[in-house]
């Protein structure tokens, strides 16, 4: 009996999965090749209220990669897309036709009251905010580990996140955002993810008379 037990425990320890295991496991699973993604739930905008939102997510991984998000909701943001690479990124304004480019160290998505330039990049992600192992969880897509995370750099614009990751296919499910208050910044779910035929041409399509301003 002490036998099985201790086999028993030492399975156990053997499957255990770490904070860093699980990034390690997403990244590789992100990396294998393009993808995209649709994000839906709600989201903090600079004024305070709180609305709806869906927007694509479209990543080219690699050593130059490259992230484009789209928006479709809410309608503030409606027509907007933001393309960001490891040292700029782009947020074009549609209601001014204006493609405004910053440096990534500095950038926010424009609109919005968080900075969302890190989806997509988990790696990045865990350098940015401090992560850890809060259990599983199951979800309509399947068992998930619930990681928490609290950000090192006070202008990712939140105090606290929680990712729910897949187990059987290590990638984001769910996201949220809190505030120093506990209140929801952002809730967003992962849909529709498939592996997607995207090159840098797409991803950096833009209207041909924006007007082009650089920030510093």
């Amino acid at each position: 009996m002490k036998k099985w037990l201790a086999i028993a425990v030492l399975s156990g320890l053997a499957v255990a999965q770490t904070i860093a295991d699980i990034t390690r496991q997403v990244q590789a699973n992100l990396e294998r090749a393009p993808w995209e993604a649709t994000l839906t739930g709600r989201v903090q905008l600079p004024d305070g209220s709180t609305q709806e939102a869906e927007f694509r997510l479209q990543v080219i991984p690699g050593k130059e990669r490259l992230a484009r998000v789209e928006f479709k909701k809410p309608a503030a943001l409606e027509g907007n897309f933001v393309v960001i690479s490891d040292k700029e990124v782009w947020n074009y304004l549609f209601l001014t036709n204006q493609l405004i480019i910053q440096p990534r160290a500095k950038a926010r998505v424009e609109g919005l009251g968080i900075n969302l330039t890190d989806l997509g990049d988990f790696e990045q992600l865990s350098e940015r905010v401090t992560l850890r192992l809060l259990g599983e969880q199951t979800t309509p897509a399947g068992a998930a580990w619930r990681i928490g995370g609290v950000p090192k750099d006070a202008s990712l614009g939140f105090a606290s996140m929680e990712i729910l990751v897949l187990k059987a296919d290590p990638r984001p499910v769910s996201i949220t955002l809190r505030d120093s208050n506990n209140k929801v910044l952002a809730d967003l779910s992962f849909s529709n993810f498939r592996r997607a035929n995207l090159t840098p041409q797409i991803l950096r399509k833009r209207p041909a008379d924006a007007e082009v301003l650089r920030r510093n």
